[in-house]
């Protein structure tokens, strides 16, 4: 008798179960599918400078339909640690044009300003987190308007770039003919956590001419807070470059600029982001 109860049971939990599976399938396939979707495709960091950055958000809009929308419009919220950062609403001058049974691509940048961050950041904070949703608005040929959500979200950098310093020129010779040299400058990493720098471009400028042009070789990673010195050697010849070179570098003082692009590996993806130093340069004959 037991056993005859046992097994009306399992079949009446089995007969639930496919009724259930076949129920919403029913549902799902009496849904109609919407036309438009918005889909992401991509999230980055870009436009890394010592202000900000912006967080690029690349979309794609599926039109599943036989016809054309126009992207008309949107507004959207954008959260930095779940408070409210910005609220905005756009109306496109020229519409966007989504054809049908296509993918149109979009941009979607968020800008962020550091100097309005700190009502959403707490002390010591490496990240932040930010979180942007709202409605695309959409008019297909008729002028029919069909409202489209979307949400996306990343983990963001509070980046401070590397500080330079010029140090001293080590000179081996200068003389009316020419000079040979190396021009020195430190890297200090003023954030709590390292930064994995993969390249260094540089550009050496000495009276509004670029006298160096290349990329720093070997380890170039800073770790939290430490300080490192780059050596470039150069040897110039005063009959190529002029006279004016000449009598720059006999002064006591030495005008230079240094351009810098760096390439870093992080957590957040890849940041490329320059950073820019001129300052007057003493000689050191004692090496």
């Amino acid at each position: 008798m037991m056993k005859k109860k046992t097994f009306k049971f399992i079949a009446f939990c089995l007969l639930l179960t496919f009724s259930i599976i076949f129920w919403t399938r029913g549902v799902s396939e009496a849904l109609p599918r919407k036309d438009l979707q918005i889909n992401l495709f991509e999230r980055k960091v870009t436009e890394l400078t010592p202000l900000g950055l912006t967080l690029s958000f690349v979309t794609g809009i599926e039109n599943a339909s036989q016809k054309k929308y126009v992207l008309s419009s949107y507004e959207y919220r954008v959260m930095i640690n779940q408070k409210e950062y910005l609220r905005q609403q756009v109306s496109l001058d020229e519409p966007i044009e989504v054809f049908p049974g296509k993918v149109t691509s979009i941009h979607f940048p968020v800008k962020i300003n550091y100097q309005y961050l700190n009502p959403f950041l707490t002390e010591g904070q490496k990240q932040a987190f930010c979180h942007v949703s709202g409605e695309m608005y959409f008019q297909d040929e008729k002028r029919k308007t069909e409202k489209v959500s979307f949400s996306f979200s990343m983990d963001f950098p509070l980046l401070k770039f590397p500080e330079i310093e010029f140090l001293p020129l080590e000179v081996k010779s200068l003389t009316l003919g020419g000079t040979e040299f190396s021009f020195r400058f430190n890297l200090k990493n003023l954030n709590p956590y390292d930064l994995l720098i993969q390249k260094i471009q540089l550009d050496l400028i000495l009276e509004d001419r670029i006298i160096f042009a290349g990329e720093i070789p070997g380890d170039k990673t800073l770790n939290a807070g430490q300080v490192r010195t780059f050596s470039i050697p150069l040897v110039l010849d005063f009959f190529e470059l002029g006279r004016n070179y000449r009598e720059s570098l006999q002064q006591e003082t030495i005008p230079f600029a240094l351009k810098a692009r760096f390439g870093v590996d992080s957590a957040w993806g890849w940041l490329d982001f320059s950073v820019e130093k001129q300052d007057r340069v003493k000689k050191d004959f004692s090496r």
